[in-house]
């Protein structure tokens, strides 16, 4: 007979449940262990550990302080574990329960369903390194708002069989007008592009890696006009603008020199934040002022001319990074906490923000800006200034010229071609 607790050397096991022949214990660390780490401990195809984002921990601590001194059966014990994690255990059975059907996908499957399989699919190829963490991050937005809209009432019940092009425009719709509350306000026809390329993919999972006979209804809608769009930025007016690159050359080169960085990455390069914080080391080149940036949106990999003046904050970063007596290796990351490189995983991109904001609290001057806008003001310059479309297409990186012209909208006032009257002077 199986016995409910079980002792090793360092922790002590609690059989909490039995989900369809998976057994669930919650581990418990002794007294004494080096490590005091609390979860729920299961074995499907391989060992896993839930920390429930370390509310396992919590709950379990208070629960046997609660307890302490009370001379409780072991049964009861277990038994109110087993209420106190309920919640837990009915994450890890939804949790089994996808995986038991990632391998039973057909046209009858409930669309909420194959879309969390979907979900659990590309978790499993950041798990083997197919795509990036950073991916990952955007992946977990698109399939919020699928979820979302999906398992309201009226679509909860549809199957893959149900699916039509309609079904598919009502969504666009929903998020353009976001009438469901997928965020603060409604999407942009940029935004929305982007989205159903993630369905895109699902549509590929279903169709090619579960070979099911359902056709990409996808390929009836045609994509979003995005220079219709307006521009969802600020432009920063000029002397607000040479006012914030003052203060950075002449008072913050030093205290703020990652924001002063990444601002000129923005203005001069038009370097998203999101590829900022994935250039490595080996990436730059400062004898010949270049960097390799990739580009996680559409995978595709550039190489940049750098300015004397981001070439001279890199070294600054550089400089602070062997001060501290860190070797620099070409795989740590240039954007890093205290002006230096970083090794392990990159910084999120929230980071610079968090920066941005304790440069706003301390010149309130530049209350409401934001580090984005100076990319947005960069490409409306250049389209004031005259620069060709498609040089500013490609410094931008944009998938598409229409892409760029959102910027023109509104903001680059084109000049008449004149015609140059030459009077015949035997005319007058």
């Amino acid at each position: 007979m199986k016995t409910l607790k079980r002792q090793t050397q360092k922790t002590t096991k609690y059989l909490l449940a039995n989900l369809n022949g998976v057994e669930v214990f919650l581990v418990v660390p002794e007294q004494g262990a080096k490590e005091q780490k609390y979860y729920l401990d299961y074995k499907n195809d391989v060992r896993e550990k839930y920390y429930g984002k370390g509310s396992i921990k919590v709950k379990a601590i208070h629960y046997f302080k609660s307890i302490h001194g009370q001379n409780l059966k072991h049964a009861l014990i277990v038994a109110q574990l087993t209420e106190l994690f309920k919640t837990d255990l009915l994450v890890i059975q939804d949790a089994l329960e996808h995986e038991k059907v990632a391998d039973e996908i057909d046209v009858n499957t409930p669309l909420p369903v194959a879309l969390k399989v979907f979900y659990a699919y590309k978790q499993l190829q950041r798990d083997e390194g197919t795509i990036s963490r950073t991916s990952m991050y955007g992946y977990k937005h698109h399939q919020r708002k699928l979820e979302l809209y999906f398992e309201l009432i009226p679509f909860s019940k549809l199957t893959l069989s149900d699916l039509t092009p309609n079904i598919w425009l009502n969504y666009r719709i929903a998020l353009l007008n976001n009438s469901h509350s997928f965020g603060k306000k409604p999407l942009k026809n940029s935004s929305v592009n982007q989205h159903f390329l993630y369905v895109h993919q699902f549509y590929t999972w279903l169709i090619e890696y579960h070979e099911l006979p359902i056709k990409n209804h996808l390929n009836k809608l045609s994509k979003l006009n995005e220079a219709q769009q307006g521009k969802r930025f600020n432009v920063i007016p000029t002397d607000v603008l040479n006012e914030f690159y003052n203060i950075l050359e002449t008072y913050e080169k030093y205290y703020f020199t990652r924001l002063y960085l990444s601002a000129l990455f923005l203005y001069e390069n038009n370097v998203r934040l999101s590829e900022q914080v994935l250039i490595k080391a080996v990436d730059i080149d400062l004898e010949n002022k270049t960097i390799r940036i990739v580009n996680n949106k559409n995978d595709s990999v550039r190489t940049v001319a750098i300015s004397s003046k981001v070439k001279e904050l890199i070294g600054i970063i550089k400089e602070n990074t062997l001060r501290k007596g860190i070797m620099i290796t070409g795989e740590m990351y240039l954007i890093g906490g205290h002006d230096m490189f970083k090794s392990g995983i990159p910084h999120g991109q929230k980071e610079l923000g968090v920066v941005m904001r304790r440069f706003r609290k301390k010149y309130p001057q530049f209350a409401g800006r934001t580090l984005y806008e100076h990319k947005h003001t960069s490409i409306t310059n250049q389209f004031n200034n005259g620069v060709d479309a498609y040089q500013i297409k490609e410094r931008a990186n944009h998938s598409s010229i229409s892409t760029t012209e959102i910027y023109l909208k509104g903001s680059r006032r084109v000049q008449p071609y004149e015609y140059k009257l030459n009077l015949d002077d035997s005319d007058l």
